[in-house]
């Protein structure tokens, strides 16, 4: 970076606000302060990706603090390393000009945090969130859909592999981490059968990390064919267009001679379909819920089913910063098997209008992970 722009980046940045559900998205220049504090660093934004909980956010589908930046699935570049920040969360030397990725919660790390110390840093008591916080007071630069971000003290850092590309990396900051918690805080192992309800990015990642970790058959669910066609890639053995077969329970049952399946994984965001998942669950089976998270998303189910088939029914709202970097490590092992870079796109321009486009792109499902990139 030459003088000029060093001096154009520490006088400001572009940034994209939301300001609440029905109002416009806001191209807005905001201050970037010269100097950052002790533990921060200051980011460059070379990617992020839309993730559907942004698109719910913009149509108003959960209370939100405004004004706001959105993008909580981003890589980017070191151009300041505040005091104290010399290696990332894995003991690797940071400096500037380093790709990196990070874990989209910060917790305190604080000795009277319950959930700090007890491996639940996602749910500390003191509790930022990039992409979710608000954005009308220094150091403003907390979102994904901007130009720069400052990482906060505490952050959980990791620095990316030159061999992978920011579009092999950026979705794995949400969707790609929780749904490697999800099998992690499961005790997922080797088992005959996987099944992944929602074949969005969560549910492409649940095919390929599920084979990683040793699911001989995985079975995809989906009400578009496109993205059933995108879990075979992924490494779906069988796929099931549901909307167009009412017995598919059934037939998931008679694959397994009706023992049923060893785990579903539900990335949908709907909760009408848990009961169906946990109806083709094997005696002991692992029912993992990702998806239907927002308020509202109630179901019913008999009590009796769960108790006497022994189902372990797991929860989960964003991830461990581990998993952040064991997915890094899965994606590199099989970047080769799996095309990872096709989830992300189309690129979407950088601007108020563009980061819109994008947002009505991911909710049409016309795109699994649509992208803004910086310019």
């Amino acid at each position: 970076m030459d003088f000029h722009n060093l001096c154009n980046m520490q006088n400001n940045g572009d940034a994209i606000i939301f300001n609440g559900k029905n109002l416009p998205l806001e191209q807005k220049k905001l201050p970037l302060l010269g100097n950052i504090q002790d533990g921060e660093v200051l980011v460059e934004i070379t990617l992020a990706t839309v993730c559907g909980s942004d698109v719910h956010t913009w149509l108003g589908h959960r209370p939100f603090p405004t004004p706001c930046i959105l993008g909580h699935e981003m890589v980017g570049k070191i151009i300041k390393l505040g005091n104290g920040i010399e290696k990332d969360f894995e003991g690797k030397e940071l400096k500037i000009g380093d790709r990196i990725v990070w874990s989209m919660t910060v917790g305190c790390k604080e000795d009277d945090c319950f959930y700090c110390k007890n491996g639940l840093p996602q749910k500390c008591i003191r509790l930022f969130k990039y992409g979710h916080e608000k954005s009308d007071k220094e150091p403003y630069f907390s979102g994904g859909f901007a130009k720069y971000l400052i990482l906060k003290k505490n952050s959980d850092i990791f620095k990316i592999p030159d061999n992978l590309d920011d579009d092999e990396v950026a979705p794995l900051m949400c969707a790609g981490a929780c749904v490697l918690d999800g099998f992690r805080i499961s005790n997922f192992s080797k088992c005959n059968y996987l099944v992944v309800q929602g074949c969005g990015a969560l549910g492409l990642y649940a095919c390929a990390f599920g084979k990683k970790l040793g699911a001989k058959r995985v079975i995809a669910l989906d009400k578009k064919q496109s993205r059933l066609d995108s879990a075979k890639d992924f490494g779906a053995d069988h796929t099931i267009l549901v909307d167009e077969d009412s017995n598919y329970v059934k037939k998931i049952l008679e694959m397994t001679n009706n023992e049923g399946v060893d785990c579903v994984i539900e990335v949908t965001g709907d909760p009408t379909v848990i009961n169906s998942g946990l109806e083709m669950l094997r005696i002991g089976g692992k029912y993992i819920m990702l998806g239907a998270i927002y308020p509202g998303s109630n179901f019913t189910i008999d009590s009796s089913k769960i108790i006497r088939n022994c189902i372990q029914i797991t929860g989960l709202h964003n991830y461990s910063p581990e998993s952040l970097g064991e997915s890094l490590k899965i994606i590199l092992e099989t970047k080769t098997e799996y095309p990872y870079k096709k989830m992300v796109g189309p690129i979407f321009d950088f601007s108020s209008d563009g980061v819109e486009k994008a947002f009505k792109s991911l909710d049409s499902k016309q795109s699994i992970r649509p992208g803004i990139m910086p310019k």
